[in-house]
């Protein structure tokens, strides 16, 4: 992992209360705009930071997946889907199929992905700042921080828009 993420993830984990205790905070409120500023702070964001430079979250949480998914992963990657779904998946009662091994079976070593071309939605869509009615869903962001530099400072951009001044 490149160094800057590294030392990213470290001042996320030093400041991960304040982190989780303002997710919290404007959870509660209803911000006109709020997934349209959040959209801006990720795109702004991801600009910037190089996923390929970082892998993070395929060592660390590993993605939900549906049948579909499921299917294509496996025919993508020439993996029998029982086996596979055996061996390398756990099925959660409220998330469905989890990816259990951690690294993902599909991260190369330089980061990218076996089955970038058909990755299932969840990754996809990892970090979730593009979601709707996103400002519900900060605790979920707050989690991210530990694993994502992205969300980090997507996290950071949100405080000092809605709680600026608030360092502690």
């Amino acid at each position: 992992m490149d160094q800057e993420y590294i030392l990213l993830l470290e001042k996320s984990k030093e400041r991960n209360e304040l982190i989780k205790r303002q997710m919290k905070y404007l959870g509660k409120f209803n911000n006109k705009n709020f997934d349209h500023v959040v959209a801006e702070f990720s795109d702004e964001v991801f600009a910037e930071i190089d996923c390929l430079k970082c892998g993070n979250c395929c060592r660390t949480i590993g993605p939900k997946m549906n049948g579909p998914e499921i299917r294509r992963a496996c025919k993508a990657f020439g993996l029998d889907e029982k086996t596979f779904m055996k061996d390398s998946l756990v099925r959660d009662e409220e998330l469905g199929w989890m990816v259990a091994v951690m690294p993902c079976p599909f991260l190369r070593e330089d980061n990218a992905c076996d089955i970038y071309e058909v990755r299932p939605r969840d990754c996809d869509d990892f970090p979730y700042m593009k979601d709707r009615g996103i400002q519900r869903s900060l605790g979920r962001l707050a989690f991210n921080t530990e694993f994502c530099p992205a969300a980090y400072l997507i996290a950071e951009k949100i405080m000092e828009r809605y709680a600026p001044g608030i360092t502690k």
